[in-house]
């Protein structure tokens, strides 16, 4: 056999030999202690040895076969995707933007406070006292308008509530109340509420209008009213109400609508804004806009039988402000206008006029 080829056999055998030797050392050099994706970066970071180099003899690590590296080199376990924050959410909890939206009809109802209350419970006494100053067009009488300082007070104990002045929007339980007195709530779930309560109309003393004199006055009764509420939203709330006598005074019944939505400025501002109208039968009507004919000389009016219909509208804007956990001020500006028979009642002197209130009001 020619020499050179007796010189390449010699090569190739030293070469495998050394390649036995180099697998023979690494392969139980491979601890469980090193992470498969250490031994698999320093195998291809490694350079390329050459067959017989001395690398291969030595057994270094970095020679493992490409059989064991693809063997090593596993993917590690699928780890939680973490949130927008880049942190993983707690057990039990959800990721941010996953959750479901609960609607929330009393989000905006109660006064906004920005200092809440420790501990504080449902059936606790609830206490709301202050004053308000109004002025309010006086559709009867010779003034433009009428100027009153009033009382506000509310006292709350579970579903029993007692109010004055329109206490109970300032405690947060409802949008718009005219009335007053003793109530009671019948039913009640997230989007409804029904309640009945006992209001006390003071009527019309015609002693306090000069231009009045010679009408019967309108006497002074005692009302139930019955009120249906209904939370078209967070912010859209639908009010119906029917007010009776019930001492058979000749009041009639009246029925009142009512739609109103809340804008919440900030933690402690909220602003309302709604619209309503009313609605009286005949009983109330002629009470309230018309003169009977035993009166009519005497008044100096032509006799007036008013019949049932629309009588009243009414939109509006009221602001309230929490100045701190107890004191809250408020205010609002309504704009009301006489319809139908009760606008062309002779009585009436004017069909429309403002009315303004500001006050302030301390509750526990």
């Amino acid at each position: 056999m020619p020499p050179h080829r007796l010189r390449c056999i010699s090569v190739l055998v030293v070469g495998l030999g050394g390649a036995s030797a180099a697998l023979a050392v690494t392969a139980p050099s491979i601890s469980d202690d090193v992470a498969p994706a250490t031994v698999a970066a320093n195998v291809l970071s490694a350079p390329e040895a050459g067959a017989g180099s001395s690398a291969a003899a030595s057994g270094s690590i970095t020679d493992v076969p490409s059989l064991l590296v693809a063997q090593a080199t596993t993917e590690p376990p699928p780890s939680d995707t973490p949130d927008a924050t880049g942190t993983q959410p707690a057990a039990g909890e959800t990721a941010p933007g996953t959750e479901r939206r609960r609607f929330q009809p009393w989000a905006y109802e109660s006064l906004p406070q920005p200092y809440p209350r420790d501990n504080e419970r449902d059936d606790r006494v609830q206490v709301l006292i202050g004053v308000a100053a109004n002025t309010s067009p006086d559709f009867f009488g010779g003034d433009a308008h009428s100027f009153s300082l009033k009382p506000v007070g509310a006292l709350q104990w579970g579903r029993w509530r007692l109010s004055v002045g329109g206490g109970y929007g300032l405690m947060g339980q409802g949008r718009r109340d005219r009335g007053s007195g003793a109530q009671a709530v019948l039913q009640e779930t997230d989007r409804f509420n029904l309640s009945l309560s006992l209001n006390i109309d003071r009527g019309r003393d015609v002693a306090e209008t000069d231009r009045l004199h010679g009408v019967p006055d309108v006497r002074a009764t005692l009302r139930a009213r019955l009120r249906a509420r209904y939370y078209l939203s967070d912010r859209w709330t639908a009010v119906l109400a029917a007010s009776q006598d019930i001492l058979g005074r000749g009041r009639g019944m009246e029925l009142d609508g009512w739609v109103g939505y809340r804008w919440p400025v900030s933690e402690a501002t909220r602003v309302d804004f709604g619209m309503g109208m009313s609605w009286g039968n005949s009983q109330f009507m002629r009470s309230q806009y018309g003169i009977p004919e035993s009166a009519a000389i005497s008044a100096g009016f032509p006799a007036f039988q008013p019949r049932a219909g629309l009588h009243r509208s009414d939109i509006g804007v009221d602001v309230a402000h929490a100045l701190s956990r107890s004191w809250v001020v408020f205010g609002g500006v309504h704009y009301s206008q006489l319809h139908g028979d009760a606008r062309r009642s002779p009585m009436t002197l004017r069909s429309g006029g403002v009315s303004a209130t500001i006050g302030i009001a301390w509750r526990n």
